[in-house]
């Protein structure tokens, strides 16, 4: 899992650590709506802007992972 995400999963949100499994439900995770808009905010500050829609769009932690995996290639290419 992406370090900058775990770190927010597991500092801000409180989701607890041992939790952190990729097929674990955002929800079984303890991220409802007001989380993901927290979450989308954290990110930001990290430079990861995904936005609230998107970000609600995944339905995993793992899905979650690719998506933050996948802006980060994006912003690494020409």
């Amino acid at each position: 899992m992406n370090q900058t995400l775990k770190n927010i999963l597991t500092g801000p949100l409180r989701v607890d650590e041992q939790c952190l499994h990729l097929e674990l439900s955002l929800g079984d995770a303890g991220l409802d709506s007001l989380a993901i808009a927290e979450l989308d905010l954290l990110l930001a500050e990290h430079g990861l802007t995904l936005g609230e829609d998107r970000l609600a769009s995944v339905t995993t932690l793992g899905a979650l992972d690719q998506l933050v995996d996948e802006h980060l290639a994006g912003r690494r290419r020409p």
